[in-house]
């Protein structure tokens, strides 16, 4: 977890972020190259320069997916999206779900390469960029 500071010279008042720092997230679901299998999902990449930007590229199939925090525990936080089943891929919103609960899933309902970049610095709101390649 990194805790940012940042204050004016001439104000007294130091605003706090708490914001998360996942070294790694995944996809995980039908959609995704790993499936359901949350011992070994689809790893995506960090940004070597900012590290609460997350990439992925490559195919996924008509299905459901998520994205985790962590691997062999279904019960870590996952970035969801705001609706369950959403299948309009041009919303670029989603959410950190503690613990998975309530499980929500996007619908990946046209086959093919798709390139998925996250951004979780800022929560409100955390943003996901979905482009089919």
């Amino acid at each position: 977890m990194v805790i940012g500071f940042s204050a004016c010279e001439k104000s007294k008042d130091i605003p706090v972020y708490n914001i998360p720092l996942y070294e790694n997230l995944y996809l995980v679901g039908d959609a995704s190259p790993a499936g359901w299998d949350i011992d070994n999902p689809t790893p995506m990449t960090v940004d070597p320069n900012d590290p609460f930007v997350f990439t992925w590229i490559g195919p996924l199939t008509v299905g459901e997916f998520k994205i985790a925090t962590a691997t062999g525990n279904w019960g870590c936080d996952y970035f969801m999206p705001v609706v369950d089943g959403e299948t309009d891929l041009s919303k670029t919103t989603l959410e950190l779900v503690k613990g998975g609960n309530p499980d929500k899933k996007w619908k990946i309902t046209e086959a093919g390469n798709y390139k998925i970049a996250v951004n979780i610095l800022d929560p409100g709101p955390y943003t996901i960029m979905f482009e089919k390649q």
